[in-house]
């Protein structure tokens, strides 16, 4: 069970946006905990009606009474400030905190977060990697940014130190999570809107890595230069993997594609053969996904074969 100390000052919590993909998950994880969650959001949707299921009270619309007993409001970033429940909170002096934030408070209550991050291909590979923790039975909590079949939703609630997320770098908002390890797959331009400029994007990323603990893990695409290039600011292990580059600690030869587009490739480690895996989605950048998935999978002592069980059980995310 994780150490729910830090916020077990927050018996009652009232969530406003409840139904949005990571809110949901949250509030699914507090519930699991024994805290008295209450949302609101503006419309149904099927989140919604799960949470329902769950035993927790969801108001469409507002719900100022579940406010005024409530010890904190977390909120989306979608929620504006002169949001009728967020005004009603700050009337009562109720403490508010955005999502983001309230995630890192999540952080940090397990011993062992997992941070999936990069500028593409995140949900995909958070996605593999819960299968496969899941296929090694290792009972984590998964929250990823889409619908997983494997999941019945878009998130799970373990009773492990195991926190596997998906870590947007939007806002930066990845830089309030406290993570233990890091899967990095790519540096692109991105979000513009918020970073104006690719420098401010890799400066983000030289901030998330130092975030890591010295006894952390730090999983890069040996691919990509941008990020072969953070692992000199953490002292976090590191791993890499890539197609192309061959000094990689997990790298693939021998592709090959089936009539649907889908991937067969030999996998060494060092030099070593490792195993023959065949993916079941299309796509050179779904191998390279694949490998950050094995590399870290098998850093964490996974057996090899649920590690390729799991890799051809997953379809897609929607």
């Amino acid at each position: 069970m994780p150490n729910i100390d830090t916020i077990k000052k927050y018996k009652n919590i009232h969530m406003i946006g409840i139904g949005g993909v990571s809110m949901s998950g949250i509030a699914a994880i507090l519930k699991n905990w024994g805290f008295t969650v209450t949302g609101s959001d503006a419309s149904t949707s099927e989140n919604i009606d799960i949470l329902i299921q769950k035993g927790i009270k969801v108001t469409i619309g507002h719900n100022l009474e579940d406010v005024a007993n409530s010890d904190v409001i977390v909120y989306s970033a979608a929620i504006k400030q002169d949001d009728p429940e967020m005004l009603e909170a700050q009337k009562l002096q109720i403490p508010t905190i955005e999502r983001a934030d309230f995630l890192g408070e999540l952080t940090r209550c397990y011993q062992d977060t997992i941070c999936i991050s990069g500028t593409h291909g995140k949900t995909t590979t958070t996605s593999m990697v819960s299968l496969c923790f899941l296929e090694a039975c290792t009972n984590p909590s998964i929250q990823v940014g889409a619908y997983l079949k494997q999941l019945n939703g878009n998130y799970l609630v373990g009773n492990s130190e195991h926190f596997i997320i998906e870590a947007c770098e939007y806002v930066e908002s990845f830089l309030k999570f406290s993570p233990k390890t890091e899967v990095i797959l790519n540096i692109d331009n991105d979000h513009l809107d918020y970073f104006k400029n690719f420098d401010n994007i890799k400066n983000a990323f030289i901030k998330y890595v130092k975030l890591l603990p010295d006894d952390g893990i730090l999983v890069v695409n040996g691919d990509d230069t941008n990020c072969l290039d953070l692992i000199q600011y953490t002292n976090a292990m590191p791993i890499t993997y890539g197609i192309q580059n061959k000094k990689a600690d997990f790298y693939a030869e021998n592709i090959n594609f089936d009539t649907d587009g889908f991937a067969i490739f030999d996998v060494y480690h060092k030099g070593e053969f490792f195993d023959t895996i065949k993916l079941s989605v299309p796509g050179t950048h779904n191998v390279l996904n694949a490998l950050a998935c094995i590399a870290l999978c098998h850093t964490y002592h996974l057996e090899k074969e649920a590690i390729k069980s799991a890799l051809l059980k997953f379809t897609r995310c929607s």
